[in-house]
């Protein structure tokens, strides 16, 4: 299955991009106490996109991961 116009949108943005409306947070994961990384569902296509916060510029971004189907 194919994600939705959102997710597709946000695949590969920088993580200062705010999160879209029909996103669930589904899991949290720390390092040391800081943020490491966010995962969403989608709740228009089911994906699962990841929101990660640490490694060089270019790794801190929107990912998806998964998608139904």
């Amino acid at each position: 299955m194919e994600v939705c116009d959102g997710c597709s949108d946000i695949d590969g943005l920088p993580v200062d991009v705010q999160r879209q409306d029909n996103l669930t947070l589904i899991g949290v994961a720390e390092c040391n106490g800081t943020l490491a990384l966010e995962h969403y569902r989608c709740d228009k296509c089911r994906a699962v996109i990841a929101r990660r916060f640490t490694g060089d510029s270019d790794e801190r971004i929107w990912s998806v991961i998964e998608t139904s189907g």
